[in-house]
Parts: C-alpha cells; structure tokens; sequence
C-alpha cells in the first residue's frame, strides 16, 4: 500500500501549500485527485522554463498504484512519446519510482523529482531536439535501462541474468558473478548486487519486474515457435 487515507489527506494539504495553483477535485474512498496550474520554474543547463500547465493529479488510497499526472490541458504534443493516449504522463518507470521511494512515498519529493523534470525535459527536447536528461524507453526494454542503472550494465541480457540470481540465488562474494563475466562477484557486479539481498522491499520490486519480463519473453517465445513450426 502506498497511501493510507491519512498520510494521503496529510501529504495532499501539504501540497496544496506548496503549490498554490492546485486544488482538490475530489476525494472518494480509492483516491483522492487534485487538478489546476502548476507552475514550473526551473534552470538546467542553461536553459530556463517559467510555465504554467493544467494538470490532474490522481492520488490512489489503499492501493499498490503509483500517483500520475493527468495533462489536462494539452499541453503535451499527442506525438511525443512519453504521453500516453489517455493524456497520462509516462514520469518514469514503475520500478525507478518504487525504489527511489523504498523508504516511503513522499509527493513533494515525487512533483520535484518526478513531474516537474518531466515538463522541463519536454520542453528542452521540444526546443533543442534532444533530452536533458537521457531518455528511458517503455515497456520491458525502459525496466531492464531502469535496472542497467543500478547495476552499471548497458548488456540486457546480463541484467536480466543478475535478476534471475536476485531471485534465485544466493550471494557470495566469492562466487563467479551472474553476469556471466566469469570474474569473482565481488569484483564484478558484486556491491550493487549485494544491496538487493539485505532488503526485502528491493527484493519484491525484482520480483515483480522479473515476472513481467519474463512473461513478455515467454511470449515472444512461444509466438516464434508457434510461427517456425507452421512452416
């Protein structure tokens, strides 16, 4: 569960203060959603974004659902890639926000971290054609880039080699590295690896991703083989 309806109650006001052009839309029993103006000023890289966009901003209560941003106001070309057809705002991948959270959802943290770099992101790339940033892609690929961060590996097969022994493994530093380098763990992916084994709520992350990307790839799978065998 991210929210109680409390601490959701309790971070929203906090909100509402720190971002003045917000206000309550409505509160039901699964969620709570705010809309109105939000303001960004923002500087990076010389380049400097002073805007006002109209947003809806949904809250889930009681609920493993991470908060998202609505574009109300179309501010957001339809073609770009990060905006979904429903007008939602691709922010980042499930799994970058569920770890970065591990200790406790926090929505301030989450609108400076998470949604105001969004707007200055897509803004400088619609101004200079490139994202200040770097760009995550979706899907499976965007969660095994999520995971290549925290390991320091661009090779997807090996990351998803060293979520597989998350699971399924246990550490020793001793040991020849998942990654399948052949050099001791320790001396390979072995810190970032070890991380993941001394927490449990890291450990769930892997797993639901894992699920995920392996189902994708079973399915791949069996659609190549289904396709060879007719043939």
């Amino acid at each position: 569960m991210i929210f109680s309806k409390e601490s959701a109650v309790q971070q929203v006001n906090h909100l509402l203060h720190l971002y003045d052009g917000l206000s309550i839309e409505s509160i039901l029993g699964s969620e709570i959603v705010l809309s109105g103006q939000l303001l960004i000023d923002r500087v990076a890289l010389d380049f400097r974004l002073y805007k006002n966009y109209q947003i809806r901003i949904v809250v889930p209560v009681l609920s493993d659902v991470l908060p998202y941003v609505v574009d109300s106001g179309n501010h957001i070309d339809e073609s770009y890639p990060h905006r979904y057809a429903d007008g939602r705002l691709c922010l980042e991948t499930d799994a970058a926000i569920r770890i970065h959270f591990l200790g406790g959802f926090n929505l301030e943290d989450w609108m400076h971290n998470f949604v105001e770099p969004y707007y200055f992101s897509y803004e400088y790339f619609q101004r200079y054609g490139t994202f200040p940033f770097g760009e995550r892609a979706h899907g499976i690929e965007g969660v095994l880039q999520t995971y290549g961060d925290f390991f320091d590996e661009s090779d997807y097969v090996k990351i998803f080699r060293i979520m597989d022994f998350i699971l399924f493994g246990h550490y020793r530093g001793h040991l020849p590295c998942p990654c399948g380098s052949g050099g001791k763990m320790r001396l390979c992916h072995g810190a970032s690896i070890k991380r993941f084994f001394e927490n449990e709520k890291l450990k769930k992350i892997v797993q639901n991703d894992y699920k995920l990307i392996k189902g994708v790839l079973d399915t791949y799978y069996e659609q190549f083989k289904n396709t060879r065998d007719s043939k």
